[in-house]
């Protein structure tokens, strides 16, 4: 069955019945643009985390390196492991550094192309495979780890599926994905983005995501007030003073205005539990105010887990599925943004004068 429904055309319905809410949240086509932004974005991050274990890559991941076959034997028997030792695509190389060397090139190659968005259908599969390999070693996971697993499994749901019930695929994009998946689509493939198909499984892969985030957030924030340095307002506090590195001198220099340093440790704590808390509340609010919460938000806890806490992954985690709350409105609205951006930073370059010939300089001295 064939959409044809453009971007103009979502939410430009008659007022929905209360009873089919359910079935327009999960299954109402949109465009894909969303998707493959998400795609994008996400791919960068997986390329960025999984080259930066470069140069030391064998002693990370390799059966010679720091946990051998027996060491994962061994935690795999131990209760509560936290890492997924079962399996990985890694273990296949063996004790062979060649051939591990040549898994993770080929994985890095493949989470390019994913990237890039080329044959989707069968990148985004590898690409979650490679992802969850890459999280066997429980001598150096951690928890922001396990996000990036999660971004990859949706995203391999949307591109496995899109596509698949609008008829306006062909043959050879049905077995790889779409060719509009790439990032210079735009650019290469003539025809407007408003007539392109809708996609079933782009709002259903975003509505995943948005779910499983909202869980995430809620839960873990719940879990935290639990604990009596959250509720007093001083959690702050000791990741900013390490004790490895925190000095006397350094407690000295606060002793002046302990009384302002730690009200605004605490009200920055308190907002940023008031905003992750409340985040069911107006993630799926429309409007520029709500929209700058979300986005915003979303920023600005990216940069405190960061500088606070020192985790690289879980800002830009939180970034990404805040994004995944945007309207197929607003991703239009986005785009053509950026487009004309584009457009008049092209259209405002110099062009430069072309240079006279000695001929004509001749002339003109002539004239004179």
């Amino acid at each position: 069955m064939k959409s044809e429904r453009s971007v103009d055309d979502v939410g430009a319905a008659d007022v929905p019945l209360p009873g089919n809410a359910w079935t327009r949240f999960w299954f109402t086509p949109i465009p894909a643009t969303g998707l493959r932004v998400l795609r994008v974005l996400s791919g960068l991050l997986f390329c960025v985390w999984l080259l930066s274990f470069l140069g030391h890559q064998e002693a990370f991941f390799s059966l010679n390196g720091w946990l051998d076959a027996q060491g994962y034997s061994d935690v795999q028997r131990q209760p509560g492991s936290g890492a997924p030792v079962g399996w990985s695509l890694l273990y296949l190389a063996g004790d062979n550094a060649a051939a591990f060397q040549a898994i993770y090139w080929l994985s890095v190659v493949v989470l390019v192309l994913f990237t890039l968005g080329v044959a989707t259908r069968f990148t985004a599969v590898y690409t979650w495979f490679i992802v969850v390999s890459f999280l066997a070693n429980p001598a150096i996971s951690y928890d922001g780890d396990y996000l990036l697993a999660i971004l990859a499994f949706y995203l391999m749901i949307g591109h496995l599926f899109a596509g698949i019930w609008n008829g306006a695929l062909s043959r050879v994009e049905l077995v790889l994905g779409s060719r509009h998946d790439f990032v210079l689509a735009g650019w290469l493939l003539p025809g407007n983005a408003a007539e392109r198909p809708l996609s079933y499984a782009a709002n259903f892969m975003m509505r995943l995501v948005q779910i499983h985030f909202v869980i995430i957030m809620v839960t873990s924030v719940l879990h935290r007030t639990q604990i009596a340095e959250w509720w007093s307002g001083v959690a702050f506090w000791f990741p900013l003073h390490p004790p490895f590195e925190t000095t006397a001198e350094s407690l000295e220099r606060e002793i002046s205005r302990p009384f302002i340093t730690l009200f605004l440790l605490s009200l920055i704590q308190y907002v940023a539990v008031g905003w992750q808390l409340c985040l069911p509340a107006f993630a799926w609010r429309e409007g520029r105010a709500w929209r700058g919460l979300l986005l915003g938000g979303a920023i600005l806890y990216w940069l405190g887990v960061f500088f606070v806490f020192k985790l690289p992954l879980f800002g830009p985690f939180v970034l990404l599925c805040c994004l995944s709350f945007l309207r197929p409105q607003e991703w239009a609205w986005i785009v053509e943004r950026t487009r004309s951006m584009f457009a008049s930073a092209a259209n405002d370059s110099p062009v430069p004068e072309p240079k006279k010939t000695v001929a004509l300089v001749g002339k003109e001295n002539i004239k004179k």
